[in-house]
């Protein structure tokens, strides 16, 4: 059971801040090809510039797979021991 709630966590967590990050999209879009239309040297500050902006989303993010990935374990761990019984 708590395996669940941690796998639904952790799955709210990395799909709000996807869905967050998309809201930003537009204007991210807009900047980078302003910078590519401006010259190949502009590329790389407009690529540090939208990787710092967004560098908030990082750790809800990777913290929801790592939410999803321990309770992935759990689960499988549950399933081992509930086979290893044998039929009850």
């Amino acid at each position: 059971m708590i395996a669940i709630l941690l796998y639904l966590i952790g799955l709210i967590s990395a799909v709000a801040t996807v869905v967050v990050v998309g809201f930003e999209g537009p204007a991210i879009y807009t900047a980078l090809m302003a910078a590519y239309a401006s010259g190949w040297a502009n590329v790389l500050p407009a690529l540090g510039k939208v990787a710092a902006s967004l560098s908030w989303a990082l750790l809800p993010f990777l913290g929801g797979l790592v939410l999803m990935g321990f309770a992935r374990i759990m689960i499988l761990l549950g399933s081992i021991n509930r086979a290893l019984r044998g039929p009850a």
